[in-house]
């Protein structure tokens, strides 16, 4: 009920928006061109049409033909009401998008950060960890933000565990439970990749038929 009462509220301050000019201009219009008939034809007025009647018409067809321009307006302002949401909506849309851009690229520039400062001693997982990938909105800003850390030359950070142990789907899920679980340490170490693993057997996910990544990947956080 709010909402159709502001919509109502718009439509009306877009039909008003304005029109008090045109509603001036309109009336001037009427009753000038009504003066002037009734200056060259005064007999034929007087003989068909009563003094009070002539007052009337004087008064009421300017009032009236201004009124007109309001209630036209007012009948074809739901397309320029529409435009003019549609307009705030892509506004808000781009600015979200711009908003979320900024957050892959920040992500990725710590992760970067923290590998190129602790590449010996740090997966790529750990890195994205530490990055608070985790506050990422969903899988598709993960994967972007995995992508740009193997395109700058490092591991993937779920290579070994994706996508046996963990699919693409649950990986921003999987990072918030690493982050928040209790004797889980997603930053350094082996925790992320044993979570993996029961993050594997919690979901009813089969056993992957080669384990050769998840072996190196177990031999590399040990390792390090």
């Amino acid at each position: 009920m709010r909402s159709f009462l502001t919509y109502l509220s718009e439509r009306c301050k877009w039909a008003s928006k304005g029109t008090g000019a045109v509603c001036g201009w309109v009336s001037l219009i009427v009753g000038a061109t009504l003066a002037v008939l009734l200056w060259f034809y005064p007999r034929w007025f007087h003989d068909h049409i009563s003094d009070r009647m002539n007052a009337c018409v004087l008064v009421m067809v300017p009032l009236l033909a201004g009124a007109s321009v309001f209630l036209v307006r007012w009948f074809v302002s739901p397309y320029p009401i529409y435009m003019q949401v549609r307009r705030t909506l892509d506004t808000l849309t781009d600015t979200k998008k711009e908003e979320r851009a900024k957050a892959i690229h920040g992500c990725f520039e710590r992760s970067a950060a923290i590998l190129k400062q602790h590449h010996s001693l740090l997966l790529s997982f750990h890195a994205l960890s530490r990055a608070e990938g985790h506050r990422l909105e969903s899988n598709q800003e993960v994967a972007e933000v995995c992508d740009l850390i193997q395109e700058a030359g490092y591991d993937h950070p779920f290579e070994g565990i994706s996508p046996g142990y963990v699919p693409e789907k649950d990986w921003l899920p999987f990072l918030k439970y690493v982050r928040h679980a209790p004797n889980i340490n997603p930053e350094k170490g082996k925790d992320y990749v044993d979570a993996a693993d029961r993050w594997r057997q919690d979901h009813g996910y089969p056993l992957p038929p080669d384990d050769a990544d998840f072996v190196s990947l177990v031999e590399r956080t040990l390792l390090r």
